[in-house]
């Protein structure tokens, strides 16, 4: 393998055209089912989701692929701790959607 950073961007590119389709279709299901039970769509979530794809490869591209990853992962857990109580509390506010 070369240490041309050319090819290095080409091989990130790569993987994250590899991941793109896979990725897409999982948050488009995700998103499919959430607008399914909600009475309100989820725009600012679809925005959340687009932010979170960029930091993704954002990161990738500064670390690489597996430092980036790892970074990307830390950066949704540490989100994902810090609103878990602001979703139990709008899950309870709001209760189940009407079927």
């Amino acid at each position: 393998m070369s240490d041309n950073p050319s090819n290095k961007l080409d091989q990130i590119t790569d993987l994250g055209k590899a991941r793109s389709d896979e990725y897409t279709e999982r948050l488009l299901a995700f998103v499919q089912d959430l607008e399914a039970s909600s009475p309100e769509p989820f725009i600012p979530l679809l925005a959340d989701i687009a932010l979170a794809r960029a930091l993704i490869v954002h990161l990738v591209i500064r670390y690489g692929p597996e430092r980036g990853l790892i970074e990307a992962r830390d950066a949704f857990n540490t989100t994902f701790d810090q609103m878990k109580p602001i979703l139990e509390n709008m899950q309870e506010e709001k209760g189940h959607p009407p079927r």
